[in-house]
């Protein structure tokens, strides 16, 4: 079983880059259907709106506390992996990525430096405050935020291992062969929920829909983790039932992952 960007399961000279929350929103609304959008919206400036009116008088990272904890108490309610980005306004779900994408549009709009990094199987932010930097987990209600400079290097050290924890489902999951610590840019987390939707289709043998999905977080976020996955989906693709046809035109756009890797098409 093929694992995504998830957390909480487990299955810094940095350059901030400005993207408005207005733009990442509607990208992050068309990742999923959802039966009304402009709804989402505006559950979500009514929040922001309710926040606003508690940030006066208050510091960056005491109003920091309050975005975190209300966040989990309004929006936060049953952990699910692969959680897409609607679902966490109608089924109350959510996982470390769409948690971490509201977080993200809700820390733009006041303003805040942030860093949304990216390891093997888990995506967090960094969050630079006037009075020192502060690490949110998003899927940790309790702990996960984190001001005291040594558990934030104790997390970051964790996170670095890139390493899955345990399950006890049975399931043989695939580990990516990389060690992945990226600073991504708000725009490209409707990648990573492409890509999580491929795994999960992956996972269901719907190679297909798998394919599709690849293509069109490929086209917002080519991630390093894309080379190994679509030779994967490509091996699994070319001994799967699929007409000779749809199998060309489905790993056709992977093409440029296996050019360096002359094996993945003979196993």
């Amino acid at each position: 079983m093929l694992r995504g960007v998830f957390c909480g399961f487990l299955f810094f000279c940095l350059t901030f880059v400005e993207v408005k929350s207005q733009d990442v929103l509607p990208a992050l609304l068309t990742t999923y259907q959802t039966k009304n959008p402009k709804a989402i919206e505006a559950r979500l400036s009514t929040f922001i709106s309710s926040l606003r009116e508690k940030q006066s008088n208050r510091s960056e990272e005491e109003f920091l506390r309050i975005v975190f904890n209300e966040s989990h108490r309004k929006f936060f309610k049953t952990y699910k992996p692969y959680t897409q980005f609607p679902e966490v306004f109608e089924k109350g779900r959510y996982d470390c990525l769409s948690a971490t994408s509201l977080l993200a549009v809700i820390l733009e709009e006041f303003g805040y430096n942030f860093h949304l990094i990216e390891t093997n199987y888990h995506i967090f932010i960094s969050v630079q405050t006037e009075t020192g930097p502060v690490l949110l987990e998003s899927t940790d209600r309790v702990n996960g935020f984190v001001t005291n400079p040594e558990q934030i290097q104790e997390r970051i050290s964790t996170y670095k291992q890139n390493q899955l924890q345990a399950s006890n489902s049975g399931s043989i999951h695939y580990q990516f062969d990389l060690n992945l610590y990226n600073v991504i840019q708000p725009g490209q987390l409707s990648g990573l929920l492409l890509f999580n939707q491929a795994v999960v289709a992956f996972n269901n043998q719907q190679y297909e829909v798998c394919a599709l999905r690849l293509k069109e977080a490929v086209q917002i976020y080519d991630s390093p983790r894309t080379t190994e996955f679509a030779a994967i989906l490509i091996t699994a693709i070319a001994n799967s039932s699929i007409s000779d046809e749809t199998k060309k035109d489905l790993i056709r756009p992977f093409a440029k992952y296996i050019r360096g890797n002359a094996t993945v098409a003979l196993r």
